[in-house]
């Protein structure tokens, strides 16, 4: 946090004086900026890169010790329930931890910090992880309050092909938050959600606002073809309102969105077929195997490139998804 101690003008022979007194409370930690109040940078970019290493040796052992509990202390949000998930499939196909998952870290960062008023506060990492064949991701931070920790929030990766766009930043650097009713945008912020979901439901709303691509149209047209190999595959797509959207200012004046969405498909066999082995992915969220039906419940955070209103289509650029639960009948 930047620390100011607010002092009266006292006389124009004294500025050393002055200026001694703030550095010294700061360097004390006496008094720091209402971050609730007043527009300011949650942390600067030195403070960024330890919360990121923090988290990468806590991620680390997290999934070294397949914990849940210490998997809830760094993360949250869309990404946070992905993971949570992700540990209980683990959990249910690994019961004795005999697969190893190899560390990694978030390598070559680039930090995105805002000056906000109010809380939560966040920070973005863009980042590529150490991992084999890994592509560029956004790794989100949110803090919701003085004090409240560091958890990531959203996680984003680029889907092959695609790139991040360079956010606006201003004369020191800072990225900004834009509100999510943001005037002049070929879609408003929050809306995006619900545009893409009732695109790929019916596949006539806001058919013309998406280019096309695996979360668009192609993703459309495996909804349209519901009977497959003596299947039958029903979709129900719904924004995930529990996950508050983030909208950033891009450098050409439109803005990356980050929304959620649940995806839930249900597949029906249909006789004389049987419905054979269900997934472990889903499998673990069943209390017994399913007979003639199972539906899966799938949790996708994306990231959307929105540009300036008569400037382009919107394009879904990154996304994070994995189930997080099932039924059967």
């Amino acid at each position: 946090m930047h620390r100011v101690l607010r002092v009266r003008r006292i006389s124009r022979a004294a500025p050393a004086l002055v200026l001694s007194l703030v550095l010294g409370a700061a360097a004390a930690g006496c008094v720091s900026v209402d971050g609730k109040t007043a527009r300011v940078a949650p942390l600067d970019q030195r403070e960024a890169a330890r919360v990121l290493a923090d988290f990468d040796a806590r991620n680390n052992e997290v999934y070294a010790k397949r914990d849940a509990a210490l998997n809830a202390e760094i993360e949250t949000g869309s990404v946070g329930a992905i993971d949570q998930a992700s540990l209980r499939v683990m959990a249910f196909g690994d019961p004795e931890h005999k697969r190893q998952i190899p560390a990694f870290t978030h390598d070559k960062p680039t930090f995105w910090i805002p000056r906000t008023v109010g809380w939560p506060k966040w920070f973005a990492v863009h980042n590529t992880p150490s991992y084999a064949n890994a592509r560029p991701m956004l790794l989100v931070f949110g803090k919701d309050g003085p004090d409240a920790p560091w958890r990531a929030t959203w996680g984003p990766t680029l889907r092959a092909g695609a790139a991040f766009p360079e956010p606006h930043r201003d004369k020191d650097g800072y990225v900004e938050q834009l509100p999510l009713d943001a005037p002049g945008l070929a879609a408003l912020p929050r809306d995006t959600a619900a545009a893409l979901t009732g695109y790929l439901t019916d596949g006539r709303s806001s058919a013309e606002l998406f280019a096309p691509g695996p979360h668009t149209s192609e993703a459309r047209k495996l909804r349209e073809e519901p009977v497959q190999n003596g299947y039958v595959r029903q979709f129900v797509d719904t924004p995930a309102a529990q996950y508050a959207p983030l909208a950033i200012r891009t450098a050409d004046g439109g803005a990356l969105v980050l929304f959620a969405v649940t995806h839930s498909m249900k597949l029906t066999v249909q006789p004389p077929n049987t419905l054979g082995e269900v997934e472990p992915a889903q499998q673990a969220f069943l209390a017994a195997k399913p007979k003639r039906s199972v539906t899966e419940h799938k949790l996708a955070a994306y990231a959307a490139l929105v540009p300036l209103a008569g400037a382009g289509k919107v394009q879904v650029v990154a996304t994070m998804s994995g189930v997080v639960g099932a039924e059967g009948e």
